[in-house]
């Protein structure tokens, strides 16, 4: 059996880093101040779009890289930006659950997809999987404050 190879520190450090400000946001939001709240709502749901989009740039980036880029992956790539950005932009349509909730499932199909059609180093499936679940955490505890408001 083949040992797996490690991450590099850095990448490690600063996919880590990436998610802080989820926990911030999802703090702010669910136990902040009452006039804060508001405010970490929109925090979080930012920059859950922000996330998504820079996803959607890595995959398109490893697509350009290939000799011949599939058109299809290309296209699919952009689909979790166009989808966040809709679920940012759709809070006067849609109820905070709907939000939360919309942005939980695309960063576990987008998880899904990074796993499954491995691209790049081999050791980007475990880090995905680690940094998904830490950005699908401060998501779940906005979901349950969102449910019982």
């Amino acid at each position: 059996m083949r040992a797996r190879a490690p991450a590099p520190p850095t990448i490690w450090l600063f996919g880590v880093l990436s998610i802080v400000p989820l926990f911030i946001a999802a703090w702010f939001y669910c136990y902040g101040p009452l006039n804060m709240r508001g405010a970490g709502l929109l925090a979080l749901l930012g920059y859950c779009t922000a996330l998504l989009s820079y996803l959607g740039g890595i995959r398109c980036g490893l697509e350009f890289a290939r000799r011949i880029p599939r058109w299809r992956s290309i296209a699919a790539s952009m689909l979790a930006p166009f989808f966040a950005f809709a679920l940012l932009l759709g809070a006067a349509n849609f109820d905070v659950v709907w939000q939360i909730s919309g942005f939980l499932l695309a960063f576990l199909l987008q998880w899904i997809w990074d796993v499954n059609d491995h691209e790049g180093p081999e050791w980007r499936p475990r880090l995905r999987t680690l940094l998904t679940a830490g950005a699908a955490l401060p998501l779940a505890f906005a979901l349950e404050q969102a449910l019982s408001m």
